[in-house]
Formats: C-alpha cells, structure tokens, sequence
C-alpha cells in the first residue's frame, strides 16, 4: 500500500493514493493530527480533550467525533486507537515537518499549520509554539549546513543562495552572516562581502545594541600565513602538526594555531586531498577546543574536511571530522542536525574498529541526549564511553565521559552518584595534568557538595573553578562555574552577591547554549518570589530559547514558572510537554513550584 503524505508547513493537506481527497473537518481536526504526528508519545484521550476542546460542553465527545473523522480520512490503512492514544500512517508515508527526514527548501519559509490559530485552546497553543520555534531553528539550521557544505564542494553560487535564505529567517545569528561573507569572497565578489558585512553590522547595532560580530570580521579577514619559502611535502606538513599538538598538549592555543595554519597552507599546496583533509581536521579541532571556535569558521573547515576526505578517505580523518560537526551542532543548540552527525561518526567508527573515537563519538552523543531530556539514552551512551575508555586506556576521553556522567545525575536528583562520578573524574584529570578542563568539573562537583550540606568544600570547590576558568578564558567552563559561586552564595544567604554572579553568568553570545538556559532557569528561581517582573522576563527568554534549541526540559521549567507567575494559559500544556522526560527531580520541583514551595538555594 503507497503511504500518506501529510503536509503541516504551510497551509496543510493530506494526500491519500486511495482517498477522495477528503481533508480534515476544521483546525481542530488539523491540530489534533499535527500532535499526534509530532509528539509521537501515546496520550491520554483526557489530556488531549482538554487540551483542544476546553470549552466543550463533553470534551471527550468532541473528541470521539474529530477521531472518527479523521480515521475516515486517513484512511483503513493508517491506525488510530487506544487510551493513551496511538497514530500509526501505513509504511512509506512522509510528513514534512518531521526533523528525522531530509530538509526541502521548498518549506523553507512556511510556518507549521500556516494561519490557523488557536488562542482559545491554551495549552495545545503552548505545544504548537514550541513546535512552530522548534520547527523553524530546524529550517534555519538546515539552511546554513546546505550553505556549508556547497562552499566546500565550490558551488559558490549554491552557498551565496543558502546562506541568503538562512539570513533571511534569522538577521540576528552571526554565524549565517558571516557565512554569506565567506561564500560571497569565495565567488570574487568582495565589495558584495563588505556590504553584507555592513548589513549585518547595522542590524546588530540597532536591535542588540552590539558591533560587528567577530565571526563576520574573521570571515573579512582571511589569517595572514606565510610559507612561500616551506618546501611544500608531506614531511613538513607532519612536521607542523606535531609542533602543533606539543603545544596544544602544554596548553599553547596561540602558537598551536599559528603552526596548523601553515601546515593548512603546505598542504594545501602539496594537492594531497587526505593530506589536506588531515591539517584542516587538526585547525578544526585546536580553534573548537582551544579557542572557543563555535562558528562559520570551524564549521567551514570541518565540511572542506568531509568534502576532501570523499568515499575513500581515512574512517579515522572522516569519523572525526563527524563527530566535530555533532558537537558544534549540540554547543549551538542544533539537536536534529546534531543527532544525524553523531549517526554518521558512530557508523563510521564502528564499522572500521576504531574504539577510541567510537568511545568520543558516544560522550558527545551522551552530551546531546542530556541538553535534550533523554536521559536514558544519555546514560547509555555515557556509560558505554566510559566502558570502552576504560578498556582501552585512554583517560582523558574517561575523564569526560564521567565528568558528562556526573552532570546527568545530578540533573537528575542522584547527587551520591554524581558525586562520586565526579570524583573519579577529578582523580584522572590531576593524573593526566588535563587543568584546562577542570573548571566544569569542580563546578558541578560544588553543586554536589552543596546538596549533601558540605557548604565549605562548596565555596572552595566554586572558588577554584572560578580562578581556573578565568584563567582559561573558556566561556563554557566560566558560565557554569559563575552559576557556582551563585549558589554557593545564594546557601550562605548572600542574596545579593549571588544574583551578581548570575549576571555574570547571562552574558550575551554564549559558547555552549544549554549553559545559558540553565543559568536562565537559575535566575528565574532565586527571582520568583524577590522579583516578579525580573523572573518573568528571564522565564520568557528561556521558553524562547529552550523551545528553539530543543533543550526540553529546560521548556517545561520556563513554563513551569510563567504559570507559578500568573500566567495560566500555559498551565495545561506543562504535564504534555513534560510526559516524555524520565526525571524524578523534574517531578518534584514541578510540584513544588505548583504549591509555591521553590526552593532557590540548591534546588534548580
């Protein structure tokens, strides 16, 4: 039997190879099948009626009528069944909204179920919200990596024309402009770069109160590398990656940089595309992990590494090249892309036996299943990172494995556990002299201290991940350990130092995004009650970012909190979006907050 093709971007329409062309009888009809489709968990036929027909003299009977109607249009070979409610389409069918598929530039502006509105359904409008802000990053996303992988291939053209549309559907990202920058000079066409440099410089001036920013000035400013006078062989381009990796190993950013940008350069001239694909690899992963390279740039390099390395390239150069695009995706709150590099990397690395990037492929897997509420996936993939590291001896890939273990228990209420996950990675950090990575480390364990009452290990602990991440310059490591020192302060009843280094903590242009939605949530506990109009201006500014990036949980505690704060019409919507994340602390707190019982000190 051919399948249903369902379309929900745009105006929606269902077409059925056996059907009359029969559609849907009104927006509710479309709505209820838009989440069925989407929310892809079984509901309860009472939460779902009183989601979509709350004004209904019988709920359930409204809905009956609306699923009889929609059994007919779907047709005998789809099922539709059950208490919770299942939707089964027959096989083959497609939906367009549905992220798990490949992206059509044809839905590239449309919005999920284009102009119908349900502002007299409250808590299904909440769940379409999300989904409309979730959806549309999705869009974006998919854009902006089409952009990069034609600049790769040399399709400048093709480049110009993405990057266009991913500017087009959000002004305000940096990464999309200077992409457009660096497609443009890649197509000659350097007065049009510094136009677009001046567009974007205009826009962030007048809607951020911000300059340039840095990623589009980078991409203005090709790196001056000098090697006319270098023999360019394949010994000379080794030669600089080791120099390279002495210096990343002792912590040397700057120089490491300096020498993989010659051997970028030496190899590019040598015209051996695995040799290339290797020296770029290398600058990739030296600007992402030792210079916070989170944009266009790194993300450039890594999709010019996929492009040279082609079908028969090292597993070893490619899976890699993979498993960085999926932890930039997951640093930038790209979920779904992020998901389909991290596939790729595991196949990839399984498939040639190479255990220790199969063990990293599945600690960023485990990092993303953790931004996304799936934490029984994600302690799945953390544990077997740590199993495989462990087994094969490699104890800085342990160490973050346990460090990733140790956040995803404490997240989840397990604060022994995480202790002593913790613990352990400390342990192999001091072992392997790896400082630079302790700060996130030790503020996390400060957490733990906190909870189980040690108060002055906690301060010290905060204290020491503070001076170590300043230290380091690195934003993601600063983020948490500034949420740290807050707590720590906020135990000690120092109201206002604390709410201090939560600002701290909120700066604009963060490296990793779930740090910023954590902070956001932070901020909005120790405001609740001090400060109501502060909380829900924070509240807002995490339901908008946390429904774009995918962070769930993150959503649920945004609207957990507008509803404590008055805001009712969210309220039916929180136990929905809630009911596919296994988080007992998640539980509690939402129950907290519905009985007024927050507690800002160690809770959130």
């Amino acid at each position: 039997m051919a399948g249903i093709k369902v379309r929900l971007l745009g105006p929606p329409s269902i077409e059925c190879p056996a059907g009359d062309g029969r559609q849907p009888r009104g927006r509710k009809g479309w709505g209820l099948l838009t989440y069925l489709l989407l929310h892809r968990i079984p509901t309860p036929r009472g939460q779902l009626a009183a989601m979509l027909f709350p004004d209904a003299g019988d709920p359930l009977g409204a809905l009956r009528w609306h699923l009889s109607d929609l059994r007919r249009v779907l047709g005998p070979g789809s099922v539709l069944q059950g208490d919770p409610l299942i939707l089964r389409l027959p096989p083959s069918s497609s939906c367009d909204a549905d992220t798990a598929v490949p992206w059509s530039a044809d839905t590239a502006s449309a919005e999920l179920l284009e102009r119908l509105e349900f502002a007299d359904c409250p808590g299904f409008d909440t769940w379409l919200t999300v989904e409309r802000h979730r959806l549309r990053h999705f869009v974006e996303t998919a854009a902006y990596e089409r952009g990069l992988a034609a600049l790769a291939d040399g399709d400048t053209g093709t480049a110009v024309q993405f990057a266009g549309q991913a500017v087009r559907l959000d002004q305000l990202n940096g990464d999309f402009h200077a992409l457009l920058v660096r497609a443009l000079l890649a197509g000659g066409d350097r007065s049009g770069a510094r136009e677009q440099a001046t567009r974007c410089a205009r826009l962030f001036a007048e809607h951020l109160g911000l300059g340039m920013p840095a990623e589009v000035q980078q991409a203005l400013a090709a790196p001056d590398v000098r090697i006319t006078a270098l023999p360019a062989t394949a010994v000379a381009v080794r030669s600089y990656l080791e120099a390279a990796a002495s210096c990343l190993a002792a912590g040397a950013a700057t120089p490491a940089l300096a020498h993989l940008r010659v051997a970028g350069g030496l190899a590019e001239r040598t015209r051996n595309p695995q040799l290339q694909a290797e020296a770029l690899l290398a600058l990739a992963g030296a600007l992402i992990h030792g210079a916070g390279g989170r944009g266009a740039e790194v993300a450039d390099l890594l999709h010019r590494v996929v492009s040279l390395s082609g079908p028969d390239g090292s597993p070893a150069v490619q899976a890699a090249a993979y498993r960085e695009l999926g932890f930039l995706a997951v640093q930038r709150g790209f979920p779904a892309s992020g998901l389909r590099w991290l596939a790729r990397a595991l196949a990839l690395a399984s498939a040639a036996g190479l255990t220790d990037e199969t063990a990293r492929v599945l600690g960023v897997r485990g990092m993303l299943a953790t931004d996304t509420a799936d934490y029984p996936a994600a302690a799945e993939a953390l544990a077997g990172s740590a199993g495989l590291s462990t087994a094969g001896g490699n104890l800085r890939q342990e160490a973050f494995a346990r460090a990733m273990l140790g956040r995803l228990y404490l997240l989840t209420g397990q604060h022994r556990t995480a202790a002593e996950q913790l613990d352990a990675s400390l342990m192999l950090l001091a072992s392997e002299h790896w400082a630079a990575f302790r700060p996130l480390v030790e503020a996390l364990r400060s957490e733990a201290y906190l909870f189980s009452g040690d108060s002055l290990e906690a301060a010290e602990m905060a204290d020491h991940a503070v001076a170590l991440a300043e230290a380091f310059g690195d934003r993601c490591y600063l983020d948490s350990a500034f949420q740290a020192k807050a707590r720590v302060l906020l135990a000690a009843g120092e109201r206002a130092a604390a709410e201090e280094w939560i600002r701290r903590g909120l700066r604009p242009d963060p490296w990793y995004r779930w740090f910023r939605g954590r902070n956001l949530d932070f901020a909005c506990t120790v405001s609740l009650h001090s400060d109501p109009p502060l909380a829900l201006v924070y509240a807002r500014e995490l339901t908008e970012l946390s429904s774009r990036y995918g962070h769930d949980e993150l959503t649920v505690r945004a609207y957990s909190f507008r509803a404590a704060l008055g805001d009712s019409a969210v309220e039916t919507a929180i136990p929905l979006l809630a009911a596919r994340i296994t988080n007992p602390r998640l539980r509690a707190d939402l129950a907290g907050l519905a009985h007024g019982t927050a507690h800002a000190g160690v809770e959130h």
